[in-house]
């Protein structure tokens, strides 16, 4: 019955419940499939190598977070320790515990070692376990007299990342610190030279909160910190190593400050000095008192004046001892400002007019400045702050040395990058020397400036232009110097003969100084280069004796203005007769700034012959037209203004009515300011050497960088290990011939 009453269904009933079965039974089979391999799957995923295997993550402590472990003193050694800890849910198998230091790049001194505690450098540790490591510093046979480093620890940690993605192991570090027994103020000898300027602006600020009348007191107060400062220098120079290298660790650097200033940039308080600055803050030191006492002059606003000018000097000092591009800059920029005030209020007749075009010409310079610094800062690579945080970006001096950039075949517009680099950095430079034809801000600011100013101005902050060159062209593009080096000597030579020629055509006293240094500003170029031992000695040498050298002619000349109320050399005449010791004192600086020999102007010159002659025959001959024409012009003017017979119109200035008609003798302060650096360009002028040990291996430090060894280098410095002077030849001459391959296939 039930066959017959199926048969007799409908057709299009009976296929639609066949479909329908037939729908049940694949779903139910497709289900049954999805199950099965989902079960498969799970258990697979579980045992898949990395995927959800528990993982250690790695964490470093140290007792003070955000700082680097601070190794205390163990009878004559150091030690110290930090904390591994595993956060992770599994085990952390760490693989290697070592000191960042290489007998290629010796980073710490001698003597740094780092292990697990209980021995070792390699451990397991389970989830949520800990283990201490270990640093000390034997100190015997070191000369460092401070450690700044890392210890760096390897493992098999996961990197923090997306949930369930496996990124690769990575290192990490922790930084480490120690001192050596220089007491506060030799562990922070820097700073307090720097700041303690700082000291007369709160002084002058609280003297205008209260109302203080006599503002003769700020006078001495800016003299008194200046001498202390000047002390400071004293001690700086008897405890500074002379013989101390890179070799020895920490970059070659002494007095070190490192600490992390603005960790959201990645900026780092970083000061130190080593051979290359350290004859810049002693003559900072020095100029800075002398100018404290030439300041005496000034009878107008002292409070503001002295505001200013202890501003300036604490951007002076800063500027020689950053090791930080972004804190350069900032002291950079700090010397702006008051300068630029102290033109345009103190200055005279067209101070506003000299002051704007010392502000455009060095705020110009400072935007190329910045451009440069910023490409370096984005292009660092991995490197690490002074606490160990793990960074792409840096703006250390040190760190940012030891970067390839030539071998990244960067580009900017087509062109190779380190080319486009170096040469902003050259221009806003070569403003602050001044180089021709960006000099001529330098005349107007200096005939207008108060005599501090043009003291401060000629004897110290010229020298930051070629300071900065060293410090930072030639340290960071080795392989761009050496492309660039011959248009460098060019320039330095036109600078010589054009300053020289523009010197003999003055008639303004003031002037005919300012053109000169123009001129001897240009042998610190040719010297540099010459890219030789004694090239970079000469610089250093010219710089140091042109600052003692310009601040005394400036001084002398704030003298006779002071006086007479004018410069112009052609109203003068037979002032010997009238104050002789005033004539010797103009005409020993003189014979000093024209090179001759026994005084210490001789010396940067000659140098520079010796250094640049190999390299650049004709430029070093045409050079040395310029000393002859530099003699003519101080020789000319010194018998215009003292020989001859005295002008007797001048009994009757108004200006010489107080003494009677008669040029009154430099006094006792005037004296003052001028001995010292008579004294010092005498005693170099016989005995260079206390300034030449100063800088000798700072010197060859920064030749090994950007030249190699060759039929140039004359001499190595005394007391050298000859093996280890081969390697430190070999290094430099290897990567600048790679270096050179990769800048001449970028275009």
């Amino acid at each position: 019955m039930s066959n017959l009453s199926f048969v007799n269904m409908p057709r299009g009933f009976a296929l639609a419940s066949s479909g329908r079965a037939t729908t049940m039974k694949l779903l139910f089979s497709l289900l049954a499939a999805l199950s099965v391999v989902l079960g498969a799957a799970l258990p697979a995923r579980a045992q898949a190598p990395g995927a959800a295997e528990p993982r250690g993550q790695i964490a470093l402590r140290a007792e003070a977070p955000g700082a680097p472990v601070e190794l205390a003193a163990s009878g004559p050694d150091f030690a110290g320790s930090f904390t591994i800890e595993n956060r992770g849910d599994g085990p952390l198998r760490v693989t290697r515990v070592i000191v960042r230091t290489s007998p290629e790049d010796p980073r710490v001194p001698p003597g740094v070692s780092a292990e697990l505690e209980g021995g070792g450098t390699a451990a397991t540790l389970a989830p949520g376990a800990s283990r201490k490591v270990l640093v000390r510093w034997k100190t015997a046979g070191a000369r460092a007299r401070e450690l700044y480093g890392h210890v760096v620890v390897e493992s098999d940690a996961v990197a923090g990342g997306a949930a369930g993605v496996v990124q690769p192991a990575r290192t990490v570090a922790m930084g480490i610190h120690a001192e050596r027994g220089l007491g506060f103020v030799g562990d922070h000898i820097l700073s307090l030279m720097t700041f303690l300027p700082l000291l007369g602006v709160v002084a002058v600020f609280l003297a205008h909160v209260l109302r203080l009348r006599d503002d003769r007191k700020l006078r001495l107060m800016t003299v008194v910190l200046m001498g202390v400062n000047l002390v400071l220098a004293g001690w700086l120079y008897a405890q500074f190593d002379r013989g101390f290298t890179a070799a020895d660790g920490n970059d070659g650097y002494q007095f070190i400050e490192h600490g992390v200033w603005i960790r959201s940039l990645n900026v780092e308080y970083f000061v130190g000095v080593d051979g290359v600055s350290i004859s810049m803050v002693l003559l900072t030191a020095l100029i800075s008192f002398v100018g404290a006492l030439a300041s005496y002059s000034v009878q107008d606003q002292l409070k503001g004046y002295f505001a200013m000018y202890n501003l300036l000097v604490t951007g002076m000092y800063g500027v020689f001892i950053a090791l930080d591009l972004f804190l350069f800059f900032v002291f950079w920029e700090v010397m702006l400002l008051p300068m630029y005030f102290l033109i345009g209020i103190w200055g005279g007749p067209r101070r506003e007019y000299a002051a704007i075009k010392f502000f455009l010409y060095t705020l110009a310079g400072s935007v190329f400045m910045l451009l440069a610094f910023i490409w370096f800062y984005l292009n660092a690579g991995h490197t690490y702050l002074v606490d160990g945080q793990a960074t792409e970006r840096i703006f250390s001096i040190p760190e940012l040395s030891r970067v390839a950039f030539t071998a990244q075949g960067l580009e900017i517009l087509g062109i190779a990058a380190v080319k486009v680099v170096w040469i902003w950095l050259f221009v806003g430079f070569a403003i602050k020397i001044p180089m021709f034809p960006f000099h001529t801000w330098l005349p107007d600011a200096h005939v207008e400036a108060p005599t501090a100013i043009s003291v401060i101005l000629a004897g110290v902050l010229l020298k930051m232009g070629t300071y900065g060159i060293l410090r930072i062209n030639f340290s960071l593009l080795p392989e761009a110097t050496q492309w660039a080096a011959p248009a460098m000597a060019a320039f330095g030579v036109v600078n010589i003969l054009y300053g020289a020629f523009c010197a003999m055509a003055q008639s303004d006293l003031k002037k005919l100084v300012a053109y000169s240094s123009v001129s001897h500003m240009g042998f610190t170029l040719l010297a540099l280069g010459a890219m030789t031992p004694q090239g970079i000695q000469a610089c250093l040498v010219q710089m140091f004796n042109h600052g003692l050298i310009t601040a005394m002619l400036f001084t002398l000349v704030g003298v006779i203005y002071d006086r007479a109320h004018t410069r112009d050399i052609d109203k003068f005449g037979g002032l010997a007769s009238e104050m002789p010791l005033y004539t010797a004192l103009v005409g020993f600086a003189f014979m000093a700034s024209l090179g001759l020999p026994g005084l210490s102007g001789f010396w940067g010159e000659a140098m520079t012959f010796i250094g640049a002659f190999p390299r650049y025959r004709a430029l070093t001959i045409l050079a040395a037209i310029g000393v002859i024409v530099t003699a003519a012009y101080h020789l000319w003017a010194l018998q215009r203004m003292f020989l001859g017979t005295f002008r007797a119109s001048w009994r009757q200035s108004k200006y010489l009515e107080p003494f009677g008609g008669k040029f009154p003798e430099i006094n006792r302060r005037e004296l003052a300011s001028i001995a010292p650096l008579a004294a010092l360009v005498l005693v170099l002028g016989f005995w260079p050497r206390p300034l030449l040990s100063l800088i000798d291996r700072g010197a060859l430090e920064v030749h090994r960088l950007v030249d190699r060894p060759g039929q140039f280098q004359i001499a190595g410095a005394p007391g050298v290990d000859s093996a280890a002077s081969a390697r430190a030849a070999r290094a430099p001459e290897e990567g600048a011939a790679a270096g050179r391959g990769a800048l001449a296939s970028a275009r």
